[in-house]
C-alpha cells in the first residue's frame, strides 16, 4: 500500500512540475542540485498535503497591495512561462514601487540555475534600500 501511494505522489509531483517547469524538470534539478530531484519525490507527499493548499487558500487582492508602501523587487526569469507572467503583470500592476528584474533565460528555478545574477540582483536591491537602525 505505502509503495502504490509513493508511486502515485511521485506520477502527481511529475505532472505537476512538468506544467510548471518543463519536461526537463529532473534535469534541470540534478544539473545543480545532485540528489535535489529524489528530494522533492521524498517532501511530495508535505507538498500536496500542505503547501499547495495552503497557497491555494491565500489570497491576495489589488486593495492588499496598496497597504504595502516598502520597496519591493520583483525578481523573476523570462523563461517562466505563462502561470509566473501573469503574476508578473499583477504585481508591476498592484505595486507601482515594484523594481523589475526579469533574468533572461532564467526559469522558475533561477536560484538555481541562474544564482549568480539573482544574488546580484537581491544584493544590489538591498543595498538601495537598507533597513534603518
Amino acid at each position: 500500500m505505502r509503495g502504490r501511494v509513493v508511486a502515485r505522489l511521485a506520477a502527481a509531483l511529475d505532472l505537476f512540475l512538468t506544467r510548471l517547469i518543463g519536461p526537463g524538470w529532473r534535469h534541470d534539478i540534478e544539473q545543480h542540485l545532485p540528489g535535489g530531484a529524489v528530494q522533492a519525490e521524498h517532501e511530495a507527499g508535505t507538498f500536496f498535503a500542505t503547501d499547495l493548499p495552503a497557497l491555494s487558500a491565500w489570497r491576495f487582492s489589488a486593495q492588499d497591495a496598496r497597504h504595502i508602501t516598502q520597496p519591493v523587487l520583483y525578481l523573476g526569469g523570462t523563461a517562466s512561462g505563462p502561470w509566473f507572467a501573469e503574476v508578473h503583470r499583477l504585481i508591476l500592476a498592484w505595486l507601482p514601487q515594484a523594481e523589475d528584474v526579469m533574468i533572461r533565460g532564467a526559469g522558475h528555478f533561477l536560484a538555481l540555475t541562474h544564482a549568480p545574477q539573482a544574488a546580484s540582483a537581491i544584493a544590489s536591491f538591498l543595498h538601495r534600500h537598507r533597513i534603518g537602525t
